[in-house]
């Protein structure tokens, strides 16, 4: 049996494209104040630029942001049970407010990156 491959049509333009491939830039002085390897770094400036430049629904945002909660360790095992908790209860992957509000402001005063702002 022969699957025909399943097309996904993207909604982003071709700049966006190349912008969430190469990542979004960290300050030098930043990424060597976490003192975290290039591989984390580069894995974390590619989270941001997806979530800036991804045309994500808000679950998509939130996803994003989730992944960088972890890669940043701000999440504990008992958050991520409640988000666990709420996305088997509710069927829908979220964040409470105060959570994105916690990885927003992180990433604003350790990164000096603000995701409420387009840089373009």
């Amino acid at each position: 049996m022969v699957e025909t491959p399943k097309i996904v049509r993207l909604n982003i333009l071709d700049t966006d494209y190349a912008k969430m491939a190469a990542g979004e830039a960290i300050p030098e002085d930043r990424r060597h104040r976490l003192a975290w390897g290039d591989a984390a770094l580069n894995r974390l400036a590619k989270y941001i630029a997806r979530y800036r430049y991804g045309d994500l629904d808000n679950q998509g945002r939130d996803d994003v942001l989730c992944n960088i909660a972890l890669a940043a360790e701000l999440f504990t095992l008992a958050d991520m049970e409640d988000i666990d908790d709420r996305l088997r209860r509710t069927g829908a992957f979220y964040l409470t407010p105060g959570e994105r509000q916690q990885i927003l402001n992180w990433l604003r005063d350790e990164l000096t990156v603000d995701l409420a702002v387009n840089p373009d």
